[in-house]
């Protein structure tokens, strides 16, 4: 009988489970016929990564971008087993994990966050839909941003665990905390796992509040030491993982820089640069996308119809056209967007319905949260409150793209309105109060859209900063904002339907005698208008038209004439530089190892060279081949690349269609240089670099003085070096000399993990050139050996898995003794 009444009781939520799961089937449908999306940020991992897959082992290192870097932020890299991010890879990830798992992930944790709420089971679902169909959520998906996906689908776990410690559930509560702690984490992006500890320490800041004035310590005692627990194990269970990024942080943009500061510069970011940093601002007024998509145009590539005024401008100028066209329809703070932050019409009006009659301080907390996370998102464009946490929020400044911070809102706007929905079932306010309160939250939201429709030239111009650069006839512009304005218009009239409707199910409820003969039509309407308001936004951004056959999507790597070619050259290690974009895509690392290459943690000093010489250098270039070149003057512009060079750049990749620009200055793996000076600092170190011979002279800061110990040089025109092996994260090589010298390495210095060796004897290794290697190597022949090993990755591996698995037979002992008790 008691097993009878506990399926009965889990039957709703099996039903709830079916329903996601055939929601995010239908939406990714095409995924599961074999189809795949052409992810822009997949495209660039999978190029980036070619190198790593094809070596086949585990390796901290990677040669085939920016003439080398960690593999930390690429591919990962453990030396112990990780078992929550093998939970995640093989049980999580088991179902379409590129696209269609963060969405069901999201829907399920949104799920147990409002049954932990109180909601009723059609409520749960209502705000689970809501939550993971936010169109951010989608988009981006869309974009390959799918570690930022997988980090968002467990915060609302973080939460219903934190809920039920307030709550004294503290065994369940330090179980689900604790687990979805450590699977947001191994996730890997530290920039919603930062705002998801905001996010929490905010809501714990209430509950201190709470604490101290009902006087209930003792609780509060336990309940820290529960999250203290549960934060050591999460830590402890991804220290591998958490180690390389730190390490690696203090090393890339992210890192505190070297350089002075150019003149002028007030504050000085231990992080990003503040103005790459804010570049992705949210506009105050592009808020609005929250209630209304299109209100500042959509995504940057907008389509427009032909009943569009451009289309027909454009008929009318003689065009040929087709069935839609795609314009400049965005017109907003940032430089290009691929879609509005939309939580829903539904939502948004729900979320005002809350504040008139919710009770309690909650909704103020989350209130606070909400406001504290879009002036977080508005960035540059409220400057006073963003540049001052800026500088002084610990880890703030390692962050960019400020919009990004309307995830967490896009999760207490959806608790919000779930509260409101909730307490209207309660039936413990009297029925005039919540008419006024409809009234009042629809008249509000529903007002908002209802002038936006009629009206919106009194409130937005529809011109962007932006648009001076495309360069655009005015009878194109003038078609453009007049289609701008009408975009908004159907938009907000849209909006305005979606809030009369719910309002009107929300009425039927109020009104009716009986509530409980009507819940269930009002129930079902709201979970539809829902799923229809959301479900249309997000297809305008990822729907079939997105999906290519896997083969299609493979043709982006197809060898080139200039691959072909390269791929021709017998030496284990030379690199390429691609004059296309080369510092802004991955392409060219699938085949080759690059001077370039598409990352966000490139290395600071690296990124230094490439401001400094590298961009200098490629432009040359670039400008001899775009004015008539000759052999002469092309032979000049590289024989006058001394960075390049020194990288050993063997190949310019000028049209992929044609052969290559072979380099005959490239200096090769390694040499032996003729003689070697100190400088005080950075800023001498690289402007040394502008009359450097590289393969003459050696440039190094002070502090390797120690390694070289006045190492005397006496040029050797017998000195010979040659590589003998390659591995991204190994490399060998021959020497041979008739006396002690100094040999440069056109290798990238990484002080963490790189390890040289002379006949098995380990060296030291100093920073030459600004960023090569270099060791002292004894006359005679000798063996040269380079090895990535960091120690310390290697013990924080082995308490990775230690820890790892303490938490998943906690939370394996967990689920057993909940079935137990369910079938006893």
């Amino acid at each position: 009988m008691n097993m009878k009444h506990s399926f009965q009781k889990t039957l709703p939520h099996l039903g709830a489970i079916v329903l996601f799961l055939v929601i995010v089937i239908v939406y990714f449908y095409p995924a599961f016929e074999g189809k795949v999306l052409q992810q822009s940020d997949i495209t660039q991992f999978e190029g980036m990564s070619k190198e790593l897959i094809d070596y086949g082992k585990p390796s901290g290192w990677t040669g085939s971008m920016f003439s080398g870097m960690p593999s930390y932020h690429i591919t990962g890299y453990s030396t112990g087993y990780d078992f929550i991010a093998a939970f995640k890879g093989h049980v999580l990830g088991a179902l379409q994990s590129e696209t269609a798992a963060p969405i069901l992930i999201l829907l399920l944790a949104s799920y147990i966050l409002f049954l932990v709420m109180g909601a009723p089971v059609w409520l749960s679902i209502l705000g689970a839909i809501a939550t993971a169909f936010s169109s951010y959520n989608i988009i981006i998906i869309v974009a390959g941003h799918v570690t930022k996906a997988w980090a968002l689908a467990f915060v609302p776990l973080i939460i219903a665990g934190m809920l039920l410690v307030f709550r004294r559930k503290y065994w369940v509560g330090l179980i689900i905390f604790s687990f979805a702690l450590a699977l947001e984490i191994v996730s890997n992006h530290l920039q919603i796992a930062y705002y998801a500890a905001l996010f929490c320490a905010i809501l714990y800041i209430g509950f201190l509040v709470f604490c101290f004035k009902e006087k209930t310590y003792k609780h509060l005692g336990v309940t820290t030491g529960i999250f203290s627990l549960s934060i050591l194990l999460a830590v402890g269970a991804n220290l591998s993982n958490l180690y390389t990024n730190y390490e690696s942080s203090q090393e890339s943009l992210r890192g505190k820089a070297e350089l002075t500061p150019k003149e002028g510069t007030k504050n000085v970011s231990t992080g990003l640069d503040k103005d790459y940093a804010f570049q992705w601002s949210y506009g105050k007024g592009e808020t609005l996308s929250l209630l209304i998509p299109n209100v500042m145009g959509g995504n940057s590539g907008g389509e427009l119809s032909s009943d569009s005024h451009l289309y027909k401008e454009l008929k009318s100028q003689g065009a040929q056209v087709g069935k839609t066209i795609q314009s400049y329809t965005y017109w907003g703070e940032k430089p290009f967007t691929a879609g509005p932050v939309y939580f829903g019409a539904i939502v948004c009006f729900l979320f005002l319905f809350a504040f008139f009659i919710v009770s309690g301080s909650n909704k103020w907390w989350l209130l606070g949260v909400s406001v504290f996370f879009i002036f977080l998102a508005w960035g540059k464009n409220l400057a006073w409150f963003n540049d001052f946490l800026f500088y002084h929020l610990p880890y703030y400044s390692k962050f960019r793209t400020p919009e990004t911070a309307l995830v967490i809102p896009a999760f207490t706007f959806p608790m919000l309105a779930v509260m409101a929905i909730k307490e209207l079932l309660s039936k413990e306010l009297k029925t005039e109060k919540l008419k006024k309160s409809l009234y009042l939250s629809a008249g509000i939201t529903g007002g908002i859209c209802f002038i936006l429709w009629i009206i919106p030239g009194m409130f937005f111009n529809f011109q962007s900063s932006f648009d001076a650069q495309y360069g655009l006839p005015d009878w194109y512009y003038d078609a453009l904002i007049k289609d701008r304005k009408a975009l908004l218009q159907a938009d907000a009239l849209r909006s305005l339907i979606f809030i009369v409707l719910s309002a009107a199910l929300i009425f039927l409820y109020i009104k009716a005698k009986d509530p409980k003969k009507v819940l269930g039509y009002v129930a079902a309407g709201l979970v539809l208008l829902v799923l229809c308001d959301m479900w249309q936004i997000d297809k305008r951004y990822l729907n079939t038209s997105n999906f290519v056959s896997q083969k299609a999507n493979k043709e982006v790597f197809q060898k080139t004439v200039a691959d072909n070619e390269i791929l021709q050259d017998p030496a284990l290690s030379y690199r390429v530089l691609n004059l296309n974009n080369p510092f802004q895509e991955a392409r060219t690392s699938y085949y080759h190892k690059s001077i370039g290459g598409y990352h966000a943690a490139k290395l600071r000093r690296y990124q230094d060279l490439i401001d400094n010489r590298l961009m200098k250098e490629t432009a040359s270039i670039i400008s001899v081949l775009t004015n008539n070149p000759t052999a002469e003057n092309v032979m000049n512009a590289l024989e006058n690349s001394p960075s390049l060079n020194m990288l050993n750049t063997k190949y310019i990749i000028y049209d992929p269609g044609q052969a290559p620009i072979f380099n005959p200055y490239a200096d090769g793996n390694a040499w032996f240089v003729d003689s070697y000076r100190f400088v005080n600092n950075p800023d001498e170190e690289m402007a040394a670099l502008e009359t450097l011979n590289p393969l003459k002279e050696a440039v190094l800061d002070k502090k390797f003085a120690e390694n070289l110990q006045n190492l005397p040089i006496t040029p050797d025109s017998t000195a010979h070096i040659a590589m003998t092996s390659y591995a991204p994260n190994a490399a060998e090589y021959k020497s041979s000399s008739q006396k002690e010298g100094l040999v440069v390495f056109s290798e990238v210095y990484y002080e963490h993990g790189w390890k040289a060796f002379v006949d098995e004897k380990q060296v030291p290794i100093s920073r030459a050139d600004w960023t090569l290697r270099a060791i002292v190597v004894p006359a005679g022949e000798h063996q040269i050996k380079f090895v990535f090993d960091p120690e310390e990755v290697r013990t924080c591996g082995t308490i990775t898995t230690i820890m790892s698995g303490i938490l998943m037979l906690l939370v394996i002992g967990g689920l057993i003794y909940f079935i137990y008790r369910k079938i006893k």
